[in-house]
């Protein structure tokens, strides 16, 4: 075993920033995966393609903010268990996630393909937006499977200290996803199914690679006949784990997906605001992958040293992780507010009357994004700890204060009225996270029963 996957003992800076800077790479690269697709669509297919894609991406991401975030909670057992020195009951894990897991990956995406019209239905998707938009979702859809291989096999190595191999291998698959869509979508003429097809063999390329990275460098986290047993205790810490961790994730993502409903509701006119609103998510979600990348760090970093019982390193860690990502917080809040129009620009360049909506949603937000970073980073100290129940009622709470926001005031203020509901719900979504902090560490919010 590399004696780098241990983050129990050494300098913590260090170790935070070689986690970090791999997971940032990674998520960077995930975002690519869909501003690749963007850029194909717009420059190849026009305006109100990109708005299918749009809407078509609000239900995909559903998906995989749920097997994310249910990959997340399996990890958290992972890194705990490598932190004890316990591979035998880190594998038995592994078998139990992917059964869990990955059964409930496949029975979600067949209750999307029958449920597929009227979930677009559901969420006001304009009739002139419908055919593009369910063309794409019917092939994303079946590549859920490989999207939950990937995922589920690149937390596992995140768990252990292996950041870097998913990212080499999310790397080669981003440049066959380019090639792949431009030439199904500019020689083939698929139209948007080309951009599907494209990022679902993708996908299946990376889950490969994986697989056969495991069995080939880390033979320790090949699970065996022996470890296939279904230890009762075991499923249901994985169950309480990842399911709450999903849970999170995807209200999270239920809250999106309200939210693009409210969007789609005002484009009765024209498709200029979902135009706006897409481009400018494409703008949050690249930025959001720092703090992301920063709460992933944080967590694996915790874990591990709880795992260990190393109290005085989880502390230690987590100062260090608030320096750096409340730091990330400040800068990007700055870039926001100075220069949101090239951040937009290049998704906009067939739809012009998008981009004075978009650009005005960015300077909007820009004053409290600092406060999302810090958001990821008490995530990640909580989900380290295995306290999933707080990440789950903190995010529910801010989620509940955006969508209300959002629905109440978006005829009257447009995408400014998103804007303004996201600051406010991450506003009360950091001061709850750190009351439960303060109340935890003097003994009076109760500790996660084991």
């Amino acid at each position: 075993m590399s004696r780098q996957l241990q983050l129990t003992s050494g300098a913590i800076t260090p170790q935070l920033l070689r986690l970090t800077l791999p997971l940032l790479g990674a998520n960077v690269l995930q975002q690519l995966y869909n501003i690749i697709n963007s850029l194909v669509v717009t420059h190849y297919l026009g305006e109100d393609a990109f708005a299918a894609l749009g809407v078509a991406e609000s239900v995909m991401n559903l998906y995989i903010y749920v097997i994310t975030g249910a990959c997340m909670g399996a990890s958290v057992l992972i890194a705990q268990f490598f932190g004890e020195g316990d591979l035998a009951k880190l594998r038995q894990q592994l078998y139990i996630s992917a059964v869990l897991i990955g059964g409930c990956t496949l029975a979600a995406v067949l209750a999307g393909q029958l449920f597929l019209p009227q979930l677009l239905a559901l969420i006001h998707t304009p009739a002139a937006l419908m055919e593009d938009a369910s063309a794409y979702l019917r092939v994303i859809l079946w590549g859920m499977v490989f999207t939950f291989t990937y995922n589920y096999l690149a937390a596992t190595l995140r768990a252990v200290g292996d950041t870097k191999t998913a990212l080499y291998f999310l790397l080669l698959s981003l440049g066959y996803n380019l090639a792949a869509a431009w030439f199904l979508v500019a020689k083939l003429e698929l139209e948007i199914l080309g951009t599907a097809l494209a990022t679902v063999s993708a996908q299946l390329l990376s889950s490969l690679l994986c697989l056969w990275y495991i069995r080939k460098k880390r033979p320790f986290l090949t699970v065996r006949r022996a470890d296939m047993a279904m230890d009762r205790r075991l499923l249901g810490r994985t169950g309480s784990f990842a399911a709450v961790a999903a849970l999170q994730q995807s209200s999270l993502y239920l809250g999106k997906l309200m939210i693009q409903s409210a969007v789609n509701g005002i484009s009765l006119a024209g498709t200029a605001p979902i135009s706006a609103f897409t481009a400018a998510t494409r703008a949050e979600n690249f930025i959001q992958a720092f703090g992301i990348s920063g709460c992933e760090a944080t967590a694996i970093f915790i874990a591990q040293n709880k795992g260990a019982g190393k109290e005085d390193r989880v502390l230690a860690g987590f100062a260090r992780s608030a320096v750096m990502l409340t730091g990330m917080g400040i800068l990007f809040s700055l870039l926001l507010w100075l220069v949101p129009r090239p951040m937009v620009l290049p998704f906009l360049r067939q739809g012009p009357d998008a981009l004075p909506h978009a650009v005005s949603y960015l300077r909007t937000i820009s004053w409290a994004y600092f406060l999302s970073f810090i958001g990821h980073l008490f995530v990640g100290w909580f989900r380290g700890g295995g306290r999933m129940d707080i990440t789950f009622l903190g995010t529910t709470v801010q989620v509940a204060i955006r969508v209300a926001g959002s629905y109440l005031l978006v005829r009257a203020m447009g995408l400014d009225a998103v804007a303004l509901a996201t600051g406010l719900g991450w506003l009360v979504l950091v001061l709850f996270q750190i009351s439960v902090f303060l109340l935890e560490r003097r003994g009076i919010w109760p500790r996660q029963i084991s």
